[in-house]
């Protein structure tokens, strides 16, 4: 099936280095009709600022403010401002992403979430001319490597405190249910890891075990509801500023969505389309390959005589998936081969098809990397043929800046 991708512009100082024309010209041309632009950040040197001067009007009452527009960014603010209009002008579907509404501390501050809100007013009345907009998150954490930045056993904070409260959840005792995870983690041994392989599990086993341990349940119903609210806040400001205009959201892959609050159901109430990030590299940010190895190595490195196929093995049976010819954690830096595309993907694109309930709300994000290894150009075939293969219809390519000649080539055959 022929896909109708949008392009993400992940650097729009692009439209200045190569010129906002050319740029509009060549996707037009290579059949794409709907941009991604955003991060709304400028740079010149070490100096950053956003794309385009603030209007303090919109954050009346609003304890945050943005940054101001420096003038050494002006004229670049002017290019991108202008490169807006002429792919509006071509006919291009427009989505802003990142615009500068997410939150900087939790998710459940209500100054971010304020915060959010007005940027997203602006945002729309300096570019009138946008579809919409995808946010990139908000999330909770799904990682066990201690110190990783999206760390599962974290936040709860004062705002996750009053936010239980309003919501009705018990936070203390949730925490303490997330301690005890969090040590059982390091209690295992051999003997318990493949006995827990060895059985058939199904969605009725895992309310056995949620019924055993009542807060870890409600620890996932927590996060999920603090997500609704927040995006469900944006939803409901994006069709106050007009009924045209869409919201979408990009949570994790299908396999680690619900340990990062999201249900991809819930999720559609508030939301136009549904960006799953399809994000497969080794280490870095966000690939799977990197999450599974540090998975891996931290079961490794918590429980003695555990080596390393087992780990892998335990992992792929925590997330129900496997990863066909990864047998050690070295295998995991090779290129992943077609079994792989052939079996782990479509089983993770089901997933969020049926999750979501319509397979033309879904727009998976698609990446090469993000700071790790970089998926080759045959995988990039092979990922796009799974995906062609699957019954989506579209997906977000993770990036213009980052694309070689070679990678715009293979996607331009899967354009419709």
């Amino acid at each position: 099936m022929s896909l109708k991708p949008l392009m993400f512009m992940g650097q729009i100082q692009a439209f200045e280095r190569e010129g906002a024309q050319y740029i509009v010209d060549r996707l037009w041309a290579g059949g794409i009709r709907r941009l991604v632009l955003g991060d709304l950040i400028l740079s010149e040197g070490e100096l950053r600022g956003p794309a385009f001067a603030p209007d303090l009007g919109f954050y009346d009452g609003v304890a945050r403010k943005p940054a101001p527009l420096p003038a050494p960014l002006e004229k670049p603010a002017r290019i991108f401002a202008d490169a807006v209009q002429r792919a509006a002008d071509k006919g291009y579907e427009i989505f802003f992403h990142d615009w500068g509404s997410y939150p900087a501390g939790c998710l459940n501050d209500p100054a971010q979430l304020a915060f959010g809100l007005a940027r997203t007013r602006e945002t729309f009345a300096h570019f009138p001319q946008t579809h919409g907009f995808v946010l990139d998150g908000p999330e909770w954490g799904y990682e066990i490597a201690p110190g990783h930045g999206s760390d599962l056993f974290r936040c709860f904070c004062e705002h996750c405190q009053a936010k239980a409260r309003e919501l009705g959840f018990d936070l203390p005792a949730i925490e303490a249910a997330a301690k005890t995870l969090k040590a059982r983690l390091g209690q295992l041994t051999p003997e318990l890891m493949r006995g827990f392989m060895a059985t058939q599990t199904g969605p009725f086993d895992a309310l056995d075990l949620l019924l055993q341990e009542p807060a870890l349940f409600d620890w996932i119903r927590f996060k999920t509801a603090s997500i609704q609210h927040y995006v469900g806040a944006h939803y409901a400001c994006v069709k106050e500023m007009g009924s045209h205009l869409q919201l979408a959201c990009g949570p994790r892959l299908a396999a680690f969505a619900p340990l990062t609050g999201y249900n991809l159901r819930r999720l559609s109430e508030v939301t136009d389309f549904i960006c799953p990030k399809l994000y497969f590299w080794q280490h870095g940010i966000d690939g799977l390959k990197g999450t599974v190895y540090r998975y891996a190595k931290t079961l490794m490195d918590l429980n003695e005589g555990v080596d390393e196929r087992l780990a892998l093995e335990f992992t792929f049976k925590l997330f129900g998936f496997t990863m066909p010819g990864v047998t050690s954690l070295e295998t995991l830096s090779q290129p992943l081969n077609r079994a792989f595309f052939e079996e782990t993907v479509p089983g993770e694109i089901a997933k969020m098809i049926y999750r979501t309930g319509d397979v033309g709300r879904l727009r998976p994000w698609v990446g090469l990397h993000h700071g790790g290894v970089r998926i080759s150009s045959d995988e990039l075939e092979l990922l796009l043929q799974a995906i062609s293969g699957s019954g989506l219809q579209s997906l977000i390519y993770w990036h213009y800046s980052d694309m070689t000649e070679a990678e715009w080539q293979i996607l331009q055959r899967f354009i419709d």
